[in-house]
């Protein structure tokens, strides 16, 4: 499994064979930090980093159709990247909004070493979702 910068066509690829609900399947427009991960030639997942301020970010990750197969190397590669990441990049917290009724997604986050923060009421049209923080180092953790 090898992760990546991503290219336009992984974020397009990504549009047809997602199985995210959490955004309804739409990548972001904007990306500061886009990664793809591949395994023998096969995208199994995109996801990114958007800058909030110097030290905030979102981020949001969509996994390809075949990518449950794969997810105990996934969460580790992935964790391993925000770690990496957010050393580099000087970031203190790392933000992930989850639908309340896509526990898969729950899961992946809480997995990926995010905590459960609130819940936003109509986050996404009338749909609830959790906010989930990753804290990382600094003078504030």
């Amino acid at each position: 499994m090898d992760i990546r910068l991503a290219t336009d066509d992984d974020l397009k690829a990504m549009a047809d064979d997602s199985i995210s609900r959490g955004c309804l399947g739409q990548i972001p427009d904007t990306t500061d930090f886009a990664y793809a991960i591949e395994d023998d030639g096969a995208l199994l997942a995109v996801g990114g980093v958007q800058l909030m301020n110097p030290t905030t970010a979102w981020a949001w990750i969509d996994l390809a159709a075949q990518a449950p197969d794969k997810m105990v190397g996934l969460f580790r590669l992935i964790r391993d990247h925000l770690d990496s990441l957010m050393r580099e990049k000087g970031l203190t917290r790392l933000m992930a909004a989850v639908l309340v009724d896509f526990p898969e997604a729950v899961r992946l986050v809480e997995h990926l070493g995010f905590v459960r923060e609130s819940r936003m009421a109509r986050w996404l049209g009338d749909k609830a979702a959790f906010m989930y923080v990753r804290l990382g180092g600094g003078p504030h953790a």
